[in-house]
C-alpha cells in the first residue's frame, strides 16, 4: 500500500536526499528510494559506500548484527537473475573487509521477491519484516498536549542513554554510545519523558524520521508512546514523518495507524549463518527498523 499524501508533502520526500547518493531508483520507487536515502544519512554507519547500480554497503564495526548499520541494501528497482551472483559476491566481500555479519537489507520487498528467494534458496536466514510507515507531520502533531514534560537535545545525554536503556531493555547500548550516536550529534534531537519514553528524531530536507521510539515496560498501554511521538513532531517543521516497525508488533502498527501513519512499502533484512560469531546473538533483533 502507498500512503496518499498531500501534493505538497510528497514532493517533500523527492529530490535531493535520493539524488545526494547517486541512487536512480525507477519509476514508481522515488518514495523508496527518498526514505532509505533518508535512513543512511540520520542512521549515520562509520563507513558508507555506493555503486553506480544503486546498492548501498553501510559497515559500523563494534555494533554488530544490527541490520541498518550493517548490510548491503538493494537498489530501488528490479534486480536481473543475472545480477544476483555479482550482488551475493560484493556483500560478502564488503562485509569481509570491515569484519561484519554478512547481510542484505531487501528493499522493497515487492519488487525483489525473485531475489529474496534466491538467497533463501542458498541458505541465508529471513528475518521478520519490517514496515516502512509515513505520516503528515503536522497532522500527527496536533494532538500534542504543549504540558508534556519532554526534554530534548541535540546528543545522547547520560539522561536520555538511561531512559532509552531502561525503555527498550537491550544489551548493546554501550556499543550504541561508542559507535553511532556521536555520528547524530548536532542532527538528531533525543528527546525522553523521565525514564518513562525515549526517542530520536532527525530531520533532513523536510523529511522527518522517528527512531528508537520505546516505552518503560511499566508504563505501557497507557497512551505515553502516543504523547511522545505528537510532542516529538510538534517540534518539527518537516511535512513528511517516517518511521519502521516489525511487522509482528502488532500494538506498535495499531498505535501508528491510529496516528494517522500509513503502510508505504516493507523490507526485510537477510543474514548469511556463520559470517560472523556474533550473528546468532543478534538474532532477530537485527532486523529493527532505524537501526535501533
Amino acid at each position: 500500500m502507498t500512503a496518499e499524501l498531500p501534493a505538497d508533502t510528497r514532493s517533500a520526500a523527492t529530490g535531493g536526499l535520493a539524488a545526494g547518493l547517486g541512487l536512480a531508483p525507477a519509476p514508481g520507487l522515488e518514495r523508496v528510494a527518498e526514505l532509505e536515502a533518508h535512513s543512511v544519512r540520520a542512521w549515520p554507519a562509520t563507513v558508507v559506500e555506493t555503486t553506480p547500480d544503486g546498492w548501498v554497503f553501510r559497515a559500523t564495526p563494534g555494533l554488530n548484527g544490527r541490520g541498518r548499520s550493517n548490510h548491503a541494501l538493494t537498489p530501488a528497482r528490479p534486480l536481473d537473475r543475472g545480477e544476483f551472483d555479482g550482488a551475493i559476491a560484493r556483500a560478502a566481500r564488503f562485509a569481509a573487509d570491515h569484519g561484519i555479519v554478512c547481510g542484505i537489507q531487501v528493499s522493497p520487498l515487492e519488487i525483489h521477491i525473485p531475489f529474496l528467494d534466491e538467497i533463501s534458496a542458498r541458505g541465508w536466514d529471513i528475518q521478520q519484516s519490517v514496515v516502512v510507515m509515513t505520516g503528515e507531520t503536522r497532522a500527527v502533531a496536533a494532538g500534542a498536549d504543549p504540558a508534556f514534560p519532554l526534554t530534548v537535545t541535540d546528543h545522547a545525554t547520560p539522561e536520555w542513554i538511561a531512559a532509552w536503556a531502561h525503555c527498550d531493555g537491550r544489551s548493546d547500548v554501550e556499543a550504541h554510545v561508542a559507535t553511532v550516536f556521536p555520528r547524530m550529534a548536532g542532527t538528531a534531537r533525543f528527546a525522553h519523558a523521565g525514564d518513562r519514553a525515549a526517542g530520536i528524531s532527525v530531520e533532513l530536507e523536510g523529511v522527518v524520521g522517528l527512531f528508537c521510539i520505546a516505552v518503560s515496560p511499566e508504563h505501557r498501554r497507557q497512551g505515553l508512546g502516543r504523547r511522545l511521538v505528537e510532542a516529538m513532531l510538534a517540534r518539527h517543521r518537516g511535512p513528511l514523518t517516517y518511521l519502521q516497525v516489525f511487522s509482528e508488533n502488532t500494538a506498535g502498527v495499531a498505535l501508528y495507524r491510529s496516528l494517522g501513519f500509513r503502510e508505504e512499502y516493507r523490507y526485510c533484512h537477510c543474514v548469511l549463518p556463520g559470517s560472523d560469531p556474533e550473528a546468532s546473538a543478534g538474532g532477530a533483533a537485527a532486523a529493527s527498523g532505524g537501526g535501533c
